[in-house]
C-alpha cells in the first residue's frame, strides 16, 4: 500500500514501500495524481512489469549523449569517435533539452524531416537558409541515437521500454556512384 503525504510546499509525495521491489517515491500537484500513479505502479509490480522510469525522467538527451561520448565513443577507431562528435552537434541543438522518456518517436521523425529539408541551417549572417541535407548525413544521426538509446537500457539501466529510433523509417540511401573505367581514361 502506498502512502500519501503532503509536503509542506503544497504538493503530494506518493511513496511506495513494496518487499522485493526498491522504495518508489513520486511528487504530484494534486491527490488524485498521486493515487492513481501509486495505484498503477503497484499494479506493475504486482504484474512483475513495473521498471524504475526515474533516471530516465531526469537524464537529459544532452547528458545521455556527453556521457557516450566519453564512455563509449572513445572505445571505437579514432575515425568513427570522431564521427560521432560531430553527428552529436546537432542532435545537442536539437533534441538536447529533452528528457530520454521525454523522446518519443513522432519528436525523433520530425527532427528526421527538418534536417532533411535543411531548417537548421543559417547564412553568414545568421537568418535561416533551408538547403538540403544528404539522407546518409540523416541516417548517421539516427544510428548514433539510436546506439545511444540501446546502450542505456541494455548497459546504463536507464529505465526506457524501448527506443524510440527503431519506431520511425529512416532516409533513403542516396543513389550510388554510375562511372565505369573505360579504355580511354
Amino acid at each position: 500500500m502506498a502512502t500519501i503525504v503532503k509536503t509542506p510546499s503544497g504538493t503530494w509525495k506518493a511513496v511506495i514501500r513494496k518487499t522485493g521491489w526498491p522504495t518508489t517515491a513520486k511528487t504530484f500537484r494534486t491527490k488524485r495524481d498521486a493515487e492513481d500513479w501509486a495505484r498503477r505502479t503497484e499494479d506493475e509490480m504486482v504484474r512483475g512489469v513495473y521498471i524504475q522510469r526515474a533516471a530516465s525522467e531526469r537524464m537529459t538527451l544532452e547528458a545521455a549523449l556527453q556521457r557516450y561520448l566519453a564512455e563509449v565513443s572513445p572505445t571505437k577507431r579514432p575515425t568513427s569517435a570522431a564521427s560521432d562528435a560531430r553527428h552529436a552537434k546537432p542532435l545537442f541543438q536539437y533534441l538536447g533539452k529533452y528528457s530520454l522518456a521525454a523522446l518519443t518517436p513522432e519528436i525523433i521523425a520530425k527532427y528526421r524531416d527538418d534536417r532533411l529539408a535543411g531548417l537548421d541551417r543559417k547564412d553568414a549572417k545568421g537568418r535561416p537558409a533551408p538547403r538540403p541535407r544528404s539522407p546518409n548525413t540523416i541516417r548517421l544521426d539516427l544510428a548514433l541515437l539510436g546506439h545511444l538509446f540501446n546502450t542505456a537500457i541494455k548497459e546504463w539501466g536507464i529505465g526506457l521500454t524501448y527506443n524510440p529510433v527503431q519506431s520511425i523509417r529512416r532516409p533513403a540511401p542516396s543513389p550510388g556512384r554510375d562511372r565505369r573505367l573505360s579504355q580511354e581514361c
